[in-house]
């Protein structure tokens, strides 16, 4: 979170100055490890998001292309220069620290408290700092827009489960599958 935040709102204050150059950007740690080393939300999305709420008069847009592209990209996308290996990408498939984490662990044949995870967790941000910043800027000359939208899987589970459906009851944009592998049973084509 505190990386992600930084590199958009920092990088931003340089070149705006106040009030951007007086945010408290340490506040933006705790979000580490998916929150509070939660490992909920993953934190490059979370900064990025906060990040997004300060730019931009209208953040919903670009919130929701960049969790979509988050889902279904394969990352790190974003190697340095000076990179010294090429990254290991998978794709997440969730929003979800504990969830993109497991996945990476599993492709990269690592455990997650391991130097090659916390590199992964290191270019995840930068990856989703470009793609942030490359939304924002898209947005900002009109030429933005959505390339990710929600899965087939996402629309049909929203079909009896979001507002004004037979039980509208979630609220959620991510794919179910992840989570709710155990109601394949139950539902149509999970």
């Amino acid at each position: 979170m505190y990386g992600a935040f930084k590199g958009i709102i920092g990088e931003y204050a340089e070149k705006q100055g106040a009030p951007y150059n007086n945010f408290p950007l340490k506040m933006m740690t705790i979000g580490g490890g998916g929150g509070g080393d939660w490992a909920t939300l993953c934190g490059a999305l979370n900064g990025a998001m906060l990040s997004v709420s300060l730019l931009t008069k209208n953040p919903k847009p670009i919130v929701d292309e960049l969790f979509s592209w988050y889902e279904s990209e394969q990352l790190p996308n974003y190697r340095p220069a000076n990179a010294k290996t090429n990254p290991v990408r998978s794709v997440s498939k969730s929003p979800l620290c504990h969830i993109s984490v497991s996945r990476w662990c599993k492709v990269a044949k690592v455990k997650s408290f391991s130097d090659a995870r916390e590199d992964r967790c290191a270019l995840l941000t930068a990856s989703v700092v470009k793609k942030t910043v490359e939304l924002l800027n898209a947005q900002a000359d009109g030429s933005f827009q959505a390339r990710y939208p929600l899965s087939k899987a996402v629309q049909q589970c929203r079909s009896c489960h979001d507002k004004g459906s037979m039980l509208e009851n979630t609220r959620g944009k991510m794919d179910c599958a992840p989570c709710h592998s155990d109601l394949k049973a139950k539902h149509p084509e999970i």
